[in-house]
């Protein structure tokens, strides 16, 4: 009752009572889990004068988060009160930046509350409004290891691709946040190596970088025989293309990076650790390799990036694996090959919100802006239900220099989930990548587009390691819906076609049509592991209907709209598609989905559909 009593009066404001309760003893009794309430509930009200007299007469103050990761400034944000706002910011010292559980920040509830001096009050403050600020990561869904280059005001940033074609896409940003694909560095399937890989093998962790008026992309083909690793090189006039056709130096080791010192040199550097060695101004090896650090946390040492800024070598690693011990680290030397000392802040990015819907921040490479200022692109991973179903992503933050020479990325923050755009580019909504990719495969080899309207020619089935007809594409967010009529006229009988939810050879589901005869079965394949189900909905009399599909979280419901009527045919749990979702193998992608057509003849599709509902 003293609770209720006391959440009565800080909702009212009322100091005197609460005062009054102090002095009778009975406030101090009150467990830590209900002081931490009483000091939110005054927030949450905008009583600032309670909140304020909580903290200094009263000692009942709450400074942990709440189980969604909100602080008092992100419940003083929701009243919209002004004072209440600035006494959680000032005097309490809380960042009005920093997101909770779902990404929400002081500032975009405060742009929610029913009043506007708290809002008004923050924007004042920070110099910027919603308006001017992006949200990470910045490239979403399925974008692992990203490696930028500026050249002049233009950014070129490249992904891991694994064993989808095209690969190693390459993006343009004039701003680093909203980008879009304009080529692929690997674009020569027949050249590429990618035929007979399992998922997660492939291309991994690529860089690009510019020299003497070409672009070079430089990525590990990892392999499933000997040799295991190789390192692909290539390079372009234009970064649209055409890149030449790949050449694979005989060097062991992964992560691949270029360095152009300042006397013209250049050199390759690999993990694990930083091993280096020079080639030459076309890419062939001229020494050999040899380890110029090992790395600071000595846990997992990849990825490395040279940089040389005043006088001095800053090297950058991905430390602590891929996982939730991922974190970017730095070193520095005045001499190429060292002795290298360790960032005293290391790691300067990496975990620091257990709560925070951005986590496993590492492999990242710095780039400076026209007028001075630094960025890194690092790679990261958003957890749905426990899974990371988009797999790794890209995301960025600021770099600023402390005095004496070293880096911090997000001021030590960790990785954060709004920030402001770094150049004004007129757009304000985040940029999706929705081209088409495959396993092992060209789809304008068996997928003919034009616009919603898409026609495969039936393929093998997804569980192996050859040809297929799947036509994918990144999933962005946790929530989408996706429809297309699937239309089996010049299908052969037994063929199936549908809407696919893919991660690799081993974590799938398609959700189709099956002709049998003039008519065809709604039917569900799922392949969990080694595991194969089967279900059988019901039977049309025609060959087309329109399939739905619709997900939220790790949840995907099915509907299909035959005959003029809509109805529900199940609900899964798709858990296997994510990094966690089934054990062996490399899970590093992330999920797609798309359109798959499996038998022969051919799948007619129209009014292809994906709509991202998860932000």
């Amino acid at each position: 009752m003293i609770f209720q009593e006391a959440l009565r009066l800080a909702e009212a404001g009322d100091t005197a009572g609460l005062d009054a309760l102090a002095a009778s003893g009975k406030l101090e009794g009150i467990p830590g889990d209900e002081k931490n309430i009483l000091t939110r509930t005054a927030a949450r009200a905008g009583q600032a004068g309670v909140l304020r007299h909580l903290f200094e007469r009263h000692h009942l103050y709450a400074t942990d988060p709440d189980g969604q990761g909100r602080t008092v400034l992100h419940f003083a944000a929701m009243s919209g009160d002004a004072e209440a706002v600035r006494f959680a910011r000032d005097v309490l010292g809380f960042d009005p930046m920093a997101g909770d559980a779902q990404g929400k920040t002081a500032l975009d509830y405060a742009a929610q509350a029913p009043r506007s001096d708290a809002y008004d009050a923050l924007t004042a403050q920070l110099g910027f409004s919603l308006a001017d600020c992006y949200r990470n990561p910045v490239l979403r869904g399925f974008h692992p290891d990203p490696s930028v280059v500026r050249v002049g005001t233009d950014y070129y940033l490249v992904n891991s691709s694994f064993v989808h074609f095209p690969g190693l896409p390459v993006s343009h940003s004039r701003d680093l946040v909203h980008w879009r694909v304009i080529g692929h560095a690997a674009e020569d399937l027949a050249a590429s190596g990618l035929e007979g890989l399992p998922g997660g093998f492939g291309y991994w962790a690529p860089d690009i970088s510019y020299y003497q008026g070409r672009f070079w992309v430089v990525a590990t083909l990892r392999r499933n025989t000997p040799p295991y690793r190789l390192q692909m090189i290539t390079s372009a006039a234009d970064p649209r293309g055409p890149w030449e056709k790949p050449r694979f130096l005989p060097l062991d080791g992964i992560d691949p990076s270029l360095f152009t010192d300042d006397d013209g040199k250049r050199y390759i550097l690999l993990n694990p650790g930083a091993i280096l060695a020079q080639i030459s101004e076309t890419g062939e090896l001229i020494s050999a390799p040899e380890m110029i650090f090992f790395g600071s946390a000595r846990i997992k040492p990849e990825g490395p990036h040279l940089l040389k800024k005043d006088g001095w070598y800053y090297l950058f690693l991905a430390e602590g694996g891929t996982g939730e011990g991922h974190m970017e680290t730095v070193m520095r030397s005045k001499q190429l090959k060292g002795p290298y000392e360790s960032c005293p802040f290391n790691p300067i990015l990496g975990r620091r919100n257990p709560l925070s819907p951005i986590q496993r921040s590492g492999h990242g490479k710095p780039v400076s802006t026209p007028d001075g200022q630094w960025y890194m692109v690092y790679l990261c991973g958003r957890k749905v239900e426990g899974k990371t179903v988009m797999g790794r992503e890209t995301a960025l933050d600021p770099l600023t220099w402390t005095k004496d020479g070293w880096p911090m990325v997000n001021t030590l923050k960790g990785p954060s989930c709004l920030q402001r755009v770094p150049a004004g580019s007129g757009e304000t909504a985040p940029c999706y990548n929705m081209e088409f990719i495959s396993p092992r495969a060209d789809p304008r080899a068996f997928a003919q587009i034009s616009g919603g309207d898409i026609a495969l020619r039936c393929g093998g089935d997804p569980a192996g390691i050859g040809s297929c007809s799947l036509l994918l594409c990144r999933q962005a967010e946790a929530g989408f819906a996706q429809s297309v009529c699937v239309n089996l006229e010049e299908a052969a009988e037994g063929s199936l076609a549908g809407i696919a939810g893919y991660y690799d050879e081993r974590s799938f589901f398609l959700f189709g049509l099956r002709k049998t005869g003039a008519g065809c079965q709604a039917v569900l394949i799922e392949q969990i592991g080694d595991e194969r189900k089967e279900t059988v909905f019901q039977a049309l009399d025609g060959p087309q209907a329109v399939l739905s599909v619709e997900g939220n979280g790790l949840e995907r419901r099915l509907e299909m709209d035959y005959a003029g009527k809509r109805q529900p045919i199940g609900v899964i749990r798709a858990e296997y598609l994510s990094d966690e979702g089934v054990s062996g193998g490399k899970r590093f992608t992330g999920a797609l989905l798309g359109l798959a057509a499996l038998g022969k003849g051919k799948a007619a599709f129209s009014g292809f559909r994906v709509q991202w509902t998860g932000m």
